[in-house]
């Protein structure tokens, strides 16, 4: 980025925010590095070049890149292997940032796209526990008791090493930052953070000035070395002498693994907490880390990686851009070069009291009650992520929150994928076997499963339409059963889909789906009637079957047509009739006209349907909210005649038969006003009157009747539910 666009984005709380984000900092550098075994100072200069030179380089907005506690226990062991020579550890850190720019030039960033999301919350949750923890007992003053200590220490060992001071400090800092925060004061520019640190260093001040006994012990405050007075003592530069040992390839490609891993998810934790839910680039961030290891390693820092505990702070800060990381930077370097005394003079009770608040944010109660009310799929790879990192360690608690949430998915893929529908058409009731789009081993206890719940005689079809890929060994399952257990069985087996994967099949002729002249002469009418409710259920319940369209299309071009029922609905386009009936291609005569109204050409089709054709059915089919019928509803509540509609003048051909029944139901209810009482009565009404109009005007079909060859049935459809709901 350069300077101008630097300036562009600088904001007043960018300036605000590196400062408090400096104060955090500060001594999580001088922590990390104790705790790694490594000099006191590679621990700043870490954190100099992460703020400065990761913060320049970097994509992200938030993200603060310096030393990490999760990288402690891989620094450690790489010192133990090399004898404790940090400087020859220097390579390691050169050589995994050259490691790094090579990941992320070969993008291989995408990898933080597959971390689950409950994983990554497990590790905010975990950092906040730890950050709780470990901050406590720097709050009351016990600088050199390590939070375990705490609670297993004796009450005289306890209030020996307590320091009043620093636990009076520690605790007005928090009930201040708290207050603060609840208050109308929030909205100033001033972080509650800043307030409680400088209030915290002013007071202790005081306290030194007048030579209170509450002063903060010196062990309490922060302390600096002067790396100004004596830099041949601090600074550790690299051993290139050791570049032949082997130990430093390895080592580095250790660091750089993990170092990128954790880089990756913090990376995407931070995005998380930025309150303007920005996307960073994983791939610039690798090698921006990657340059900033470089550059750390060849001056005599520590391994950098973004940290999300700085990053966290920095957001709550209200930082707007990656400005203020670049000022945490260099605030860093201002205070290891000119400001040591001051900055020894900040409690670091003050400190601990940010990133205990800042770890309750990380963990907050909310967080655990909305993952378990996503269900046990979420909570449970969160908590085991939670406590794993507690247990062992940050990239060891990931790997097993990673294998948890893994092991679900499994677990999902033993027990999902395969679908099995037992579907009713009309040739008799069909199990079919759905595969899903990439049929893998996993899949295969699921289809063994099913396959093993096929009884005798029965119809079954594997679908395999839907799929990308099938593995060898499930085709293998296939055959075996094909060539055996479904022939001892006596089940009707047919492979559909498979054609496009393994040559050496023929897809199956499903026949099933298309209504045959010797079904159609089988069928009642009653039983095709049957058919069409629980063609209905199954649309309403969103449970249509499906059906190879093509097929249909070719069968019934080659075998003609053999409905078995003619609907005459109305031409609303939400009520189309072989949807709503769940019939295919072939088994179904639609006539559809304004208001269902049953004229001369209608009688002609439907004399066609069932006397040439064989349907056994006639459904006359109104619907709710019927245009036709709702406008001659309003014509007889005005008083007017289907004749004075002269903007459309052929629409007495449909309003005059549908005047009938409105006159009929008005003469019984008497309405004042168009409702949906008197609509459904007219609707239900036109549908009695057209199945009197087909049998009173048509000897054919009143003939086929009497004989009980065909039946005449009346039906609504909702056009709400989808529900169609059949009239006496």
């Amino acid at each position: 980025m350069s300077v101008l666009n630097l300036k562009n984005r600088f904001h007043l709380k960018d300036l605000l925010s590196g400062v408090v984000v400096f104060l955090v900092a500060l001594p999580l550098c001088l922590g990390i590095a104790l705790a790694s075994g490594a000099p006191i100072i590679s621990g700043i200069i870490a954190g100099i070049v992460g703020g400065i030179i990761v913060g320049l380089l970097s994509g992200s907005h938030i993200s603060v890149a310096g030393p990490a506690a999760g990288l402690t226990a891989v620094i450690l062991v790489q010192l133990e292997q090399l004898g404790g020579n940090y400087a020859a550890f220097l390579l390691c850190i050169i050589f995994a940032g050259v490691l790094q720019i090579l990941f992320g030039l070969f993008k291989l960033g995408f990898f933080a796209n597959f971390i689950p999301n409950n994983v990554i919350l497990g590790l905010l949750a975990a950092i906040g526990v730890i950050l709780i923890a470990t901050q406590l007992p720097y709050l009351f003053g016990l600088s050199d008791f390590s939070w375990k200590q705490v609670w297993t220490s004796t009450p005289d060992a306890f209030l020996q090493r307590f320091d009043s001071g620093a636990a009076l400090i520690g605790l007005l800092s928090l009930f201040l930052i708290l207050a603060w925060d609840s208050s109308p004061l929030k909205k100033l520019a001033l972080p509650s953070a800043l307030i409680a640190v400088v209030l915290a260093a002013g007071l202790n001040f005081i306290l030194v000035s007048i030579g209170s006994a509450w002063a903060v012990q010196i062990d309490n405050l922060i302390q600096l070395p002067n790396i100004l007075q004596a830099p041949e003592e601090v600074l550790i530069f690299p051993d290139f002498s050791y570049l032949t040992e082997p130990m430093i390839y390895t080592g580095a490609i250790t660091l750089a693994v993990v170092a990128s891993l954790e880089t990756l998810l913090n990376l995407e934790a931070a995005d998380k907490i930025d309150p303007q839910k920005r996307s960073s680039p994983p791939n610039r961030e690798l090698w921006a880390q990657g340059t900033g290891n470089i550059i750390s390693g060849l001056i005599g820092g520590m391994p950098v990686t973004s940290v999300i505990v700085r990053s966290s702070v920095n957001a709550n800060a209200g930082a707007r851009s990656k400005c203020s990381t670049i000022i945490h930077g260099v605030l860093l370097l201002l205070a290891v070069l000119f400001f040591v005394p001051l900055m020894n003079m900040i409690p670091l009770s003050a400190l601990a009291a940010i990133l205990i608040l800042t770890g309750f944010k990380l963990t907050h109660p909310k967080l655990f009650k909305q993952l378990y009310q996503k269900g046990w799929k979420q909570f449970l790879p969160f908590i085991i992520t939670l406590v794993a990192i507690l247990l062992t360690d940050l990239l060891m608690g990931i790997l097993i929150g990673l294998f948890t949430s893994s092991a679900f998915i499994l677990y999902g893929n033993f027990n999902k994928g395969i679908r099995v529908y037992r579907e009713k058409r009309l040739h008799g009731v069909v199990t079919r076997i759905e595969l899903p789009s990439q049929v893998t081993f996993l899949n295969r206890s699921a289809l063994i499963s099913a396959l093993e719940h096929v009884h005798k005689h029965q119809q079954l079809i594997i679908d395999a339409t839907q799929c990308d890929s099938i593995d060898p060994d499930i085709y293998q399952v296939i055959q075996d059963y094909q060539s055996e257990t479904a022939i001892k069985r006596q089940v009707n087996l047919k492979l559909v889909g498979f054609k496009q994967h393994y040559q050496d099949v023929d897809d199956a002729v499903l026949d099933i789906d298309i209504s045959t002249h010797d079904l159609q002469q089988k069928l009642s009418p009653q039983q095709v009637v049957n058919l069409l409710k629980e063609g209905n259920e199954r649309f309403v319940k969103n449970e249509r079957l499906q059906r190879d369209i093509y097929r249909q299309i070719r069968v019934t071009a080659d075998e003609g047509q053999h409905p078995i029922a003619a609907v005459l609905g109305c031409m609303d386009s939400r009520a189309p009739t072989e949807m709503i009936f769940d019939v295919g291609i072939g088994d179904l005569f639609s006539l559809r006209i304004a208001g269902n109204i049953a004229g001369q050409k209608v009688l002609g089709s439907l004399e066609f349907a069932c006397q040439a054709k064989g349907s056994k059915v006639i459904v006359v089919l109104g619907h709710t909210d019927c245009g036709a019928v709702t406008s001659a509803c309003q014509l007889r509540l005005e008083q007017k005649q289907v004749s004075d509609v002269k903007e459309m003048p052929h629409i007495q051909y449909v309003l005059g038969p549908l005047m009938h029944s409105v006159d009929s139901v008005y003469d019984i209810m008497q309405p004042r006003e168009l409702g949906n009482a008197f609509i459904s009565q007219v609707t239900a009404m036109n549908v009695h009157y057209n199945i009197q109009y087909i049998i009173n005007n048509s000897s054919v079909l009143k003939d086929m009747v009497e004989r009980g060859d065909i039946v005449v049935v009346g039906a609504i459809y909702d056009v709400k539910t989808g529900h169609v709901q059949f009239l006496d």
